[in-house]
């Protein structure tokens, strides 16, 4: 470190730089992700493994309200992250990350409005109207976000009267994206009904 030339590191930043390397090799990386899923997989199991040995047998469950209410909540999270690198990108003239942000944000509508499609599903079975299926579909959508903040609300309530803080935080902030996803569904339907 006797040598490191500070000013010359901040005139020369490798981090502001574009990425010289060009597109995206899809084929690499589909072959780091599927790496990278094998190697989770493997982490979680002897994790699992290893919860086994010492407690006998696990004593959490996780029902399917919880499961779905994280993939929104993480969702969510990800979109409002994105929006947020969106806004300091265009600030900083990141160029691609700006770039890169509005596709990670587009990508969390469109798996919002996939989550939406068993509904949307049934609900044109009953109607052939597409704007009516938009709001009946978006209005049941709100319901189950309600009932899943509503869970996720007691399961806060819960772990808060046994004590377990990060636990009740860990749910309180899951009821409280849930409320962020209901009023921009709402404001979808009231513009579908305007």
């Amino acid at each position: 470190m006797d040598n490191f030339d500070f000013k010359a590191y901040i005139a020369d930043n490798p981090l502001l730089k574009e990425d010289e390397g060009g597109d995206i090799n899809s084929s690499q990386l589909g072959s780091d992700m599927s790496t990278l899923a094998n190697s989770l997989d493997d982490a979680i199991e002897d994790q699992l493994e290893k919860s086994e040995e010492q407690e006998g047998d696990i004593k959490e469950a996780l029902d399917p309200a919880s499961l779905l209410s994280y993939i929104l909540a993480s969702n969510t999270v990800v979109n409002i992250l994105s929006k947020q690198a969106m806004k300091i990108a265009k600030k900083y003239e990141w160029g691609k990350g700006e770039e890169a942000a509005r596709n990670i944000y587009k990508f969390t509508h469109e798996l919002e409005e996939k989550f939406k499609s068993p509904i949307r599903f049934i609900v044109s079975k009953f109607t052939k109207d597409s704007k009516k299926v938009k709001t009946i579909t978006n209005s049941l959508f709100v319901l189950f976000l309600g009932y899943l903040a509503f869970h996720a609300g007691g399961s806060a309530l819960k772990y808060l009267k046994q004590a377990k803080l990060s636990a009740g935080g860990i749910a309180g902030l899951k009821a409280a994206l849930k409320g962020k996803d209901i009023v921009a569904t709402t404001q979808d339907i009231i513009n579908d009904l305007a």
